[in-house]
């Protein structure tokens, strides 16, 4: 018999893991290649993964709820083929007597783990040093489960547990007495509500992105006086004809695709020590879902789109995230985002990049504000516009000139560029 693995999907090169959140069919059922067999979830979309072969499903290694890395083999295909050797497992540790690591051994996926005896020597100098960094103590350590080699601690998954805790340990330890309170010594400091899968993903990918990227935000206002008139002008006649609402949203997106042309850094990605200058510029925008979660579809190619079209898409991208429709198509691929707090009434805010990205442009609330204009204090509508980018990559004078194209190119945009449906490649008309 040969057994085919099934793997984790690759969701996104900004996406490392997914949670499962079903199986479609049992151990011992009979499938059909390309037939629908486990639904898995990250913090963009849910994806379903088709069976790579058709026989017998041999095996769950992953149940609901649980997290495996993009590449990671979640479950077994029994084949009728006897011509190739079933694939190794992924390998699980064992313990001798001295106490010492041994090489890792192949294992049935339903034996139990052991892992090797943990103490000081066994961690690298790094995860201990960050453990000692955020109070994490040599108990809390030998508790996460590794995924290194041998089964040892990497950076990542003291991440993910940074990520996940409920309660700083700190904190907990001073109140209940206890460095690893269980379940009753948690409650009673309050309802315990665990975190959604969704939850925990994105909560690590903003960990992992604070500590990877050297964050810095700087924030413009922009005078939005000619664009709140103009929309209260046109909007009526602009849905009508196009079927989408002439939004803040879509009118910031068009303009920051044409000005990051200018400025192949700002929507570059960083892979190791290496930046890419992409090709394409496809700009997500955070979408806030009802049940408190966020998911980021891209509108790909935004630069070579006119505003309708991006309208349009940006419309129909929402109306999926908020039915939980979106497909892998719609989430990958961004080298930029763009999030609208101001949507929530805030002001200004700080976002945090969405890796591999290198910066992403925060929007506030349009509000109106006493401004002086040629010396003459004017009522005016504002918006501040909240630039983080990663300091490795961009420096403060590249990201003040960026800032400064977006604000001239919002406030000089006119009826005929944002209503008539063709491409132009200057946003402000001059």
């Amino acid at each position: 018999m040969k057994h085919v693995p099934i793997v984790m999907p690759q969701m996104g090169e900004s996406v490392a893991e997914g949670t499962i959140v079903s199986w479609h069919h049992d151990i011992g059922d009979e499938i059909h290649a390309d037939e629908i067999i486990v639904e898995v979830e990250t913090d963009k979309t849910n994806v379903e993964v088709e069976s790579p072969a058709s026989g017998r499903l041999a095996s769950q290694l992953k149940q609901v709820g649980e997290r495996a890395a993009a590449g990671e083999v979640i479950g077994m295909i029994e084949t009728a083929d006897e011509t190739s050797e079933a694939p190794t497992v992924k390998p699980s540790v064992s313990r001798e007597d001295s106490g010492k690591p041994v090489e890792p051994t192949r294992t049935n996926a339903a034996e139990a783990v052991e892992l090797p005896a943990m103490d000081e020597n066994f961690f690298s100098p790094f995860v201990l040093r960050m453990a000692l960094t955020n109070n994490v103590t040599l108990d809390e350590l030998r508790a996460i489960r590794g995924t290194g080699k041998n089964g040892r601690v990497t950076k990542r998954d003291l991440l993910a547990y940074l990520a996940q805790r409920p309660v700083a340990a700190a904190t907990v330890e001073s109140i209940t007495g206890k460095q690893r309170p269980g379940e009753r010594e948690l409650a009673s400091l309050g309802k315990v509500v665990p975190m959604s899968s969704i939850r925990r993903t994105i909560a690590d990918h903003m960990v992992q992105s604070i500590r990877t990227s050297a964050h810095v935000t700087m924030v413009h206002p922009v005078d939005m006086t000619h664009i709140v008139d103009l929309r209260t002008r046109i909007k009526e006649r602009f849905e009508k004809q196009y079927h989408a609402r002439l939004s803040y949203t879509a009118v910031m997106l068009f303009v920051t695709a044409r000005v990051l042309k200018d400025f192949p850094a700002i929507n570059a990605t960083v892979y190791g020590t290496n930046i890419i200058m992409r090709n394409e510029i496809n700009i997500g925008c955070a979408v806030a879902l009802a049940d408190e979660s966020l998911v980021v579809p891209v509108v790909h190619h935004a630069d070579q789109k006119s505003f309708p079209e991006i309208a349009r898409e940006l419309a129909e991208l929402i109306r999926l995230a908020r039915r939980k429709t979106l497909k892998r198509k719609h989430v990958e691929g961004g080298t930029f985002t763009i999030s609208n707090f101001g949507a929530f009434g805030s002001l200004l805010g700080t976002p945090i990049i969405s890796q591999p990205q290198v910066a992403i442009l925060g929007m506030g609330a349009v509000f109106k504000a006493p401004v002086i204009v040629n010396n003459d204090i004017s009522i005016r509508d504002q918006l501040y516009l909240s630039f983080s980018f990663d300091h490795r990559v961009i420096d403060g004078a590249m990201g003040g000139r960026f800032l400064r194209e977006i604000q001239e190119a919002v406030e000089s945009l006119d009826e005929s560029i944002l209503a008539v449906d063709h491409m132009s490649s200057d946003p402000g008309g001059h």
